[in-house]
């Protein structure tokens, strides 16, 4: 029987390395920032069919000297465009190109700006969702393994889920900031939100199908030592781990072909979280929690 615990150090090697250089990538190439943080303007327009000239909408905007940062589809006929704060004679100048060169029947549905003060609120929300999921789901971890059989600590279960769901968070931070540096459709908007926290909801519950096997092996097999049982349960599970996330990613993969480009940089943001999540749930989550339990151990003996 293969033994993948034992190998923890070459990924906790490899795990350290990605979330090193994902720090220093978000630090030095920064994140494409939409203007849901940075603020800017917000264009809902319409037309017979408008959804079909994305690039024409994109064209008459750069006539006009101005940089549309996404377009985003809403049903066939109403598009809505995101850019930078425009002036007031910027703004008409955009709407009357889009009318000359794109549809002359097109109709602005509504026009809003988002200003810093919003952003900043939208930034210390979504920050605030992130360090509330990471406690509920300690404490809930916690509360579901209470019951599991010693050594094992369930408040260890807890905090190395959100280890491993950490990691996931700033490598896969990481990843969107290399991508947006190089292409800048991969911006952070209110969808990469919204896609973390559906990769946390992922992840965690990837860790919990391999807690949940070693918790029943601990119950099954009190005398064996945790690594053992820690390896047994990886291997018990790490079928399923794998199917599921390849299941998942190959919809996303054809929702990513399908869905168009308003969604584009949300689908593979998606596909990176699952990724790395799958592999942390194997490789890194179990592991730590035979080290930490291994290392106090070791001084409870001295």
């Amino acid at each position: 029987m293969f033994n993948i615990v034992k190998k923890r150090t070459y990924f906790y090697i490899f795990s350290s390395l990605l979330v090193v250089l994902s720090i220093v990538s978000i630090f030095t190439w920064k994140l494409n920032l939409g203007i849901d943080f940075r603020g800017g303007s917000v264009i809902e327009i319409s037309a017979p069919g408008l959804a079909n000239n994305s690039e024409k909408i994109k064209e008459a905007a750069s006539a006009s000297g101005i940089e549309i940062d996404s377009i985003r589809n809403s049903g066939s006929d109403k598009v809505i465009l995101r850019s930078r704060n425009l002036s007031a004679q910027e703004h008409d100048d955009l709407i009357a190109n889009l009318k000359n060169t794109v549809d002359p029947s097109i109709t602005e549905d509504n026009y809003q700006t988002i200003g810093p003060v919003v952003s900043r609120d939208l930034t210390n929300k979504a920050i605030w969702s992130v360090v509330i999921a990471t406690i509920a789901i300690i404490l809930y971890i916690a509360f579901a393994f209470r019951k599991v059989p010693k050594p094992a600590s369930s408040w260890r279960f807890g905090i190395t889920a959100v280890v491993a769901l950490l990691h996931d968070l700033i490598v896969t931070t990481g990843s969107v900031s290399v991508v947006g540096h190089f292409y800048k459709f991969m911006q952070v908007d209110s969808l990469f939100i919204t896609a973390l926290l559906t990769i946390m909801g992922f992840s965690v519950h990837d860790t919990i199908v391999v807690f949940d096997r070693l918790r029943e092996n601990l119950i099954r097999h009190p005398n064996n030592n945790l690594e053992t049982l820690a390896n047994d349960s990886i291997l018990q599970t790490i079928s399923r781990s794998i199917n599921t996330s390849l299941t998942t990613i190959l919809v996303l993969v054809t929702l990513f072909v399908i869905g168009g480009e308003s969604i584009g940089h949300f689908v593979l943001i998606l596909i990176a979280g699952i990724t790395f999540g799958t592999y942390s749930s194997i490789f890194i989550a179990t592991m730590l929690l035979v080290s930490w339990s291994k290392s106090a151990k070791a001084k409870a003996v001295k």
